[in-house]
Parts: C-alpha cells; sequence; structure tokens
C-alpha cells in the first residue's frame, strides 16, 4: 500500500488505523473469493480508496477549528425574483453636474497596500484625479487617472476613470475624493492588516447578483455582515438578458447600485457567463 502523505499519517495516526483496520478486513474478505489477478487490480482501488478516505477524514476533523456554519437566520424571498425599476432609489443618480457615479474600488496589488479606484462620469470628461488621506477633509496626497469609453451597438458609456493609489500603510482608513467642485464626492474605505497567518480579515463572497429586488436584499444583508472584501464569484449586473441600448443602461444602473458598498471596500471580481454580451442580430439586405 502507498501512503497518502507522512503529514497525513501523523496527524491522524488513529483515524488511519481505523481506516487501514476497516479496508483490511474488506481487502481479505474479497481476496478470498478472488483470483491473483483480481487480487493486484484490488491493491490498486484499495490504495486509491484509502487516500481518499483519509483525505476526507483530515477534513472533516478541521471542520470543528474553524467558524463554517450557521452564521445568522437570513431567509432570502422566494425566487423569482423581477428586476428593480429604473426610477428606483436604488438606482439614483448623484446630484451635480457631471458628479462621479457608479464608484468602485478593488485591490491593487498583490500584498494589500494598493486600491485601484474606478467612478463613472456622464455629461463630460472631466478629472480623472483622486485626492486622498488618513484624515477626513484632508487630502495629502493626489494621483492621475486614465479615461476611457466604449460603443455597445447604439450605446455609448459614459467616460470611465481609474486611479491607481499605492505604496498604503496596512490596517489604516483612508478617505477619498473625486470629481470637481459641487459635483465632487468622498468616500472611505479600510486598507486591510498585515500579511500574517494568524492575521484576522473576513471576506464576503457573492456571485449571480443581478438587480432585482432579491439582489437589494442579498447586498443590504452583507453590508450589515461586517465583512471587509467581496470575492466576486461572477454573473453580475445581468444586463446580458436585456437588448440594444439596454445592455448598457443596466450595466450603469448596476454599477450605481453597488457603489452603497463597492466605494467603501475592494470587490475583487472574476467573469460569469452573464458577462458575455451579443450584438444584437443584423437584417440582412
Amino acid at each position: 500500500m502507498r501512503p497518502a502523505s507522512s503529514f497525513l499519517q501523523s496527524y491522524l495516526s488513529k483515524d488511519q488505523l481505523i481506516i487501514n483496520h476497516f479496508l483490511s478486513s474488506i481487502f481479505k474478505a474479497f481476496k478470498s473469493n478472488q483470483g491473483g489477478l483480481v487480487e493486484v487490480k484490488m491493491r490498486q482501488s484499495y490504495s486509491w480508496l484509502f487516500n481518499v478516505i483519509l483525505i476526507s477524514f483530515v477534513l472533516l476533523k478541521n471542520v470543528k477549528y474553524g467558524s463554517a456554519g450557521i452564521t445568522s437566520t437570513f431567509i432570502r424571498s422566494e425566487w423569482p425574483s423581477i428586476d428593480i425599476p429604473l426610477d428606483n432609489e436604488a438606482f439614483a443618480v448623484p446630484e451635480g453636474h457631471n458628479a462621479p457615479q457608479q464608484v468602485h474600488i478593488t485591490q491593487g496589488d498583490y500584498n494589500g497596500k494598493a486600491v485601484i479606484i474606478s467612478w463613472v462620469t456622464v455629461d463630460e470628461p472631466g478629472s480623472s484625479k483622486a485626492q486622498y488621506g488618513t484624515s477626513e477633509n484632508k487630502y495629502d496626497f493626489s494621483v492621475e487617472g486614465t479615461m476611457t469609453n466604449y460603443t455597445f451597438y447604439k450605446y455609448k458609456s459614459g467616460y470611465i476613470h481609474q486611479c491607481l493609489i499605492d505604496g498604503l500603510e496596512y490596517d489604516t482608513k483612508y478617505y477619498y475624493k473625486i470629481g470637481s467642485g459641487d459635483a465632487s464626492r468622498e468616500f472611505w474605505f479600510q486598507t486591510p492588516p498585515k500579511i500574517d497567518p494568524d492575521a484576522s480579515y473576513k471576506f464576503g463572497i457573492i456571485g449571480d447578483l443581478g438587480q432585482t429586488y432579491n439582489s437589494l436584499s442579498t447586498l443590504k444583508h452583507y453590508m450589515q455582515s461586517g465583512g471587509q472584501t467581496v470575492l466576486f464569484v461572477g454573473d453580475l449586473s445581468y444586463a446580458d438578458r436585456y437588448q440594444y441600448n439596454d445592455v448598457g443602461i443596466r450595466w450603469d444602473s448596476w454599477g450605481r447600485f453597488v457603489e452603497q458598498s463597492a466605494a467603501y471596500q475592494p470587490w475583487i471580481w472574476s467573469a460569469g457567463n452573464h458577462e458575455i454580451e451579443y450584438m444584437p442580430e443584423m437584417v440582412k439586405s
């Protein structure tokens, strides 16, 4: 028999003996009724099965040392749920000419000492500068970002700005300001603790959010959980369920929708199948 690993065997020596005794009994009973060729195959299956069960024992024994389990009594309402109308306050456009909207941040490096701030202006390009500091209403630093936009069918996006802020301190609250004049807006974020095996940090995992009434319930529930960063596992806005210009419009509404959380803590993204959008079918001439 080939052992799984020395670490697993030393960690679960008693459990290993139990599994070993159990599988040996099965093997001997089977062997007494089978030929030599089958015995060789049985030994291979025995070794594989032993490794699977041993690893399962490791995972199950460690559950009691973690914090997994029921975290609240929250139950989301029954599916299906309809999309929130565009005139709902959940999608409210910020006041002021060319005010930044759809503000969100994500982690800007591997170590947690940088963030990328993104936002959209609609009326005109405006400034791509972000000001920041460690005191509210006092911005000692600034950084200049980039701006781009795109078209999809006949939809034309707003002006999309991005700024990288790096060289940050661990476990520190930063305030930042974007936009100009009376239409400027202010937010804040907290950097993670210094990397350490014993550092405490709470992640939220969200996927398939969309922009329904259930989506709003889920987002509000997460914001009350004390999560510090979202790991988003794909399928963001579900704008792909729409056609023509409505695809881009529903991306904009979703950006304003998640701003209430995503402007204040990193959301780290991965793409899903609902991020694939197709051009409307063209009529053949």
